[in-house]
Order: structure tokens, then sequence, then C-alpha cells
């Protein structure tokens, strides 16, 4: 991987929101602005399972921010019951060096917290966004768009490690940079599962634009990386939110 630095830009899309090679994954911390106003929003593209290092580098930049806008609603969630699992039953499985997301390792404390998924429902993850899984349900007919257990992704992790973090298919640009990427826009599976809860984050991150735009905040903005070429994109077209900068954020390496 290229040392940690600035990302480019392409015009005024993102040319890459997280970035795979066979030395491990990285996230972009995207700062987006707008010209007439103060107000800034913190993209963090999250992966689900990473390095505690890479849970801690969020938190920090977090520190940094007058309101938190975050995925999920609060409690336990897939991927850390995922990790439990594993580490009972699998506890000579190669899980070990990673972890699962959870608010204790992210979200500081004494900032305000939006989640704009409407509890009770938890959203289920999408497990097509775990890519070493893919080639299991190929080879086992399983749908993973269907499936939400947290023992398929404790065993695949306890048996494939990091490693199954390591696929180009965790890749993601901010446009359909790759025919993978242009077939997924496509897919009307997957705009099921995120259309509804890219509308309902966008209409957050537009009321906070409403209500504190003139404010000189930062505003952060934890989701899933699937869900950033919605926001930026969606920004941009209401609101004309520009990245300024970006930094890569190590996920996991070798």
């Amino acid at each position: 991987m290229r040392p940690p630095g600035p990302l480019r830009f392409g015009g005024a899309k993102l040319v890459q929101i997280t970035e795979v090679t066979g030395l491990g994954v990285r996230s972009a911390a995207i700062t987006l602005v707008r010209q007439e106003t103060a107000m800034e929003f913190l993209l963090l593209p999250m992966l689900h399972f990473a390095q505690p290092s890479f849970y801690a580098e969020v938190r920090r930049r977090l520190a940094k921010c007058a309101v938190i806008v975050a995925e999920g609603v609060a409690g336990p969630t897939l991927q850390s019951n995922a990790m439990d699992f594993a580490d009972r039953y699998f506890p000579r499985g190669r899980q070990h060096g990673i972890v699962g997301q959870t608010d204790e390792a992210v979200l500081p404390d004494g900032i305000p917290v939006i989640r704009p998924d409407v509890p009770p429902a938890v959203p289920a993850l999408d497990l097509r966004t775990i890519p070493g899984l893919k080639r299991m349900a190929m080879v086992t007919g399983v749908n993973l768009a269907l499936v939400t257990s947290a023992r398929v992704i404790s065993t695949a992790l306890a048996i494939a490690g990091p490693r199954v973090l390591c696929d180009k298919d965790l890749e993601i640009h901010d446009f359909a940079f790759t025919a993978r990427e242009a077939y997924a826009a496509d897919d009307p599976m997957v705009h099921m599962l995120t259309d509804a809860r890219d509308r309902a984050l966008l209409r957050a991150l537009t009321d906070l634009h409403d209500r504190r735009r003139l404010e000189p905040i930062k505003v952060g903005v934890v989701y899933g990386a699937g869900h950033m070429p919605a926001v930026s994109q969606g920004l941009a077209d209401r609101h004309r939110y520009r990245p300024r900068a970006a930094e890569w954020m190590t996920v996991y390496a070798e």
C-alpha cells in the first residue's frame, strides 16, 4: 500500500473511499465543505471488522466533532456477537488481531449522537459486504443478502482470519468505477437493502445543514463505507458540499 497521506480528487468527485491491496485495507477520512457556510462534514467510512487501531483512529477524529451521525441503534451488534461467538467456540481460530465495531470503541463520550436508523428495527448487516464470504456462498448456494447469522461470520473469520477482509469486492469508489460496481448499482436487492437507509441518513444531514450550517462546527458521519457514495453525492447535489481533504486510515494491514 502507498504510505498514509492525502487522497487525490477527480474534479468534484472522490476517486476512492476504500482501498484494498494484497497488503491490507484502508478507508478514507473525508472532509466536505461548502463555500458559502462554515459547517463541515467529516465522513468516516466504516468497516465492521478491523484492527483495534482503526476504531481508535476514528474515535480520535470524532472527538473533534460537535455532533455525530451514526449507523444503527444502541446496543449489541451483529459484528460484536460474531466476534464473541468466534472467541468462545474457536479460541485457536485466525480471527485474533481484528475486532467487531462497537459504540464503545468508536464513539467518544459527551458528544451528541444522532441515529437515523429507526428503532426498534436493527438494520441487518448485508453479508455481501464481507467479500470473503461470497466465495463460500457460491459453493453452498447461500443467498448472503438474506443471511444475518453471527455464526456464519464468526466461522469465516476463524477459518480465514483477517485475510477475509482483503478482497477487491470491499473496494468502494464514489461512482461506478468498475464493472462490478456498475452491476451492483443496478441490483434491485442492493437498492432494497440500502436505499431507505440512505434516504433517512441524508434527511438527517440535511436537517443539520438547515439548522446549523452557519456554525463553525464539524459533523462526524460514522456509517458503513457502502453508504458513503450516496452521502457525498447527495450533499453535493442538494447543498453543494465538496471534498476539501481526505486522509487514509488503515483498517487492516499485514
